[in-house]
Parts: structure tokens; sequence; C-alpha cells
């Protein structure tokens, strides 16, 4: 699990490799084209279905357009910042207004520690675009991007919820890469394909990365893992993320991490555990054991 959310964090400075060898669009479809394929042998190994009921079509169908929608901005706004800062903002502040969402169309009354989340989720927000430093900052062309791309996000983690009770997290997986690279395939009608033909092997082999480990593998391995460990404790290996992103920019971008962007990191991870997997009944037991 751990591995595995290294290659979430990794494809944040391999994605700013590749959004500056290529256009936005184009890079992100060739990614989605590997991911799609390499979904195949896959589902075919473990004999998953292919089949979408009814039921699940539209949601499936939205996660794919959220997936397209996100991803096309993730690669136009690492034109405007560091790949660290990006990929800390896009990390933690979807699972907060997730959480919120959900509650909201579920009608479920908020508790406590939720509210509490909220609260930190604001304030870290606050941080990760530094509008403590300057009040215009909510309106930069890198912190608009990305706060747009975490709201996609987080209706796509709706929608995938709804789409995961009929069908395997795997299928709705490769069938969100697969509409992820249809939509952004018209980009060959608005750029044409000689840039795409101009790209060296070191854009393939980032490309190569991003999509087979840090999306494929990675994906793969954390459904496996929530599988066996539950949603609770599978689902806390996601806080490392952000951390990866930050370290892994730093070591192959040569990115120093912001003070803003460190705080706002970590308050923002402090409210998801709040909100997702904070329970007071374990502090009980462990005291409990200790005595």
């Amino acid at each position: 699990m751990i591995i595995a959310m290294m290659g979430w964090g990794l494809v944040w400075p391999l994605s700013k490799f590749m959004s500056e060898a290529l256009n936005p669009e184009q890079a992100s479809f060739t990614r989605f084209v590997l991911v799609s394929a390499s979904f195949l042998p896959i589902m075919l190994y473990y004999k998953i279905s292919f089949k979408i009921p009814k039921c699940a079509l539209l949601p499936t169908c939205l996660t794919g357009i959220f997936c397209a929608m996100y991803n096309y901005l993730m690669y136009v706004g690492l034109q405007y910042g560091s790949a660290g800062s990006a990929g800390v903002i896009a990390e933690v502040l979807p699972l907060i207004i997730a959480a919120f969402l959900w509650s909201f169309i579920r009608k479920n009354r908020l508790l406590k520690r939720e509210k509490w989340g909220l609260l930190l989720g604001v304030i870290s927000g606050a941080f990760l675009i530094n509008i403590f430093d300057d009040i215009h900052a909510f309106f930069t062309p890198f912190n608009s991007i990305y706060l747009l791309a975490a709201v996609c996000w987080a209706f796509l983690m709706i929608s995938s919820r709804y789409a995961s009770e009929h069908i395997s997290a795997v299928t709705l997986s490769f069938y969100s890469s697969c509409i992820t690279t249809c939509s952004l395939s018209s980009s060959f009608f608005f750029y044409g394909i000689d840039d795409f033909l101009k790209v060296d092997w070191k854009f393939w082999l980032a490309t190569s990365i991003a999509a087979l480990f840090c999306t494929t593998f990675s994906t793969t391995i954390y459904y496996r893992g929530l599988h066996l460990l539950g949603v609770t404790q599978g689902g806390v290996y996601a806080l490392l993320v952000p951390i990866f992103a930050l370290g892994f920019s730093w070591i192959l971008l040569a990115e120093i991490p912001q003070w803003h962007t460190i705080i706002g990191g970590i308050i923002a991870i402090f409210a998801i555990y709040l909100i997702n997997y904070f329970n007071p009944k374990h502090f009980t037991k462990s005291s409990k054991h200790s005595s």
C-alpha cells in the first residue's frame, strides 16, 4: 500500500515534465491510452466482468466525464505552478469537499468531529492557496484551476461511490479511463499530430511510468488493499500521497516546498482523518489494554 501511495505521489512531478514536453490535452490523452490498455490484462487475469448494469450506466459515465475534466485541469494547471503544491491541493481538498457533499446529498446531520473537520478544511484551503500573504491569491490561474479540479474530483468520488455499488472498482477505473481517453482525443483536431511525433524517449519513459506504475498498478493495489484491510485502515494510507507528492517534486524537480503548503497540507490531513477515520473508541480500547 505504501508503494502504491508512492506511485500516486510520483505522478505529479512526472506529469509536470509531460506537460512541458507536450500540450496538456495530448499529454493526458497519451497517459490514459496506456492506462486503458493496461487494465485489460488485469481484468482478464482476475476474471473481472466488463458488464455494466443499467443502474450503473449513469454514474459510470459521470465518473468518466469528471475524470476527463479533472485530468485536463491537472495538466493545464501544472503550467502555472509547482507540481508539489498542485499535488497537495488536488489530493487533500477533494476528500474534504466530497465528505460534506455526500452528507448533504444523503441529508445526514454532521457529527461534531465532522464540523471541526470542515472548519479545519477551510483553514487548510486558506493556507494552501496562500491567501494570508495575498488576498487576491484565490484568483490566480494556478489556484483557480486546482480548486476547480478539487471540486471535479469530489464529484467523481461521489459518482464512483454510486457506480461501485454495482460494478467492480477496477471495471469502473477501466471505463473511466476509456471515457477520459475518448474525451481528450479531440485535441488532435486542434493541435495536429506534429508535436506528438516529435516527443523524445524521456517523455515516453515518464508517460509509461505515470500510466503503468502510478495509475494502473497503484490503483489496483489500493483497491486490493481496501478489500483486505477494510475501508478505514486501508483508506488511511491515502493520507501519505501529498507527502510523497512534495517529496518526489523536491527530488526530481528541485521544488522547495513552501511553508504555507506544508502547514496547509498538515492541517488538511488532520481534517481528513477527523472526518473519515477518527474513532474515540480506538483510544478507549488502547487505554484499557495499556492498563
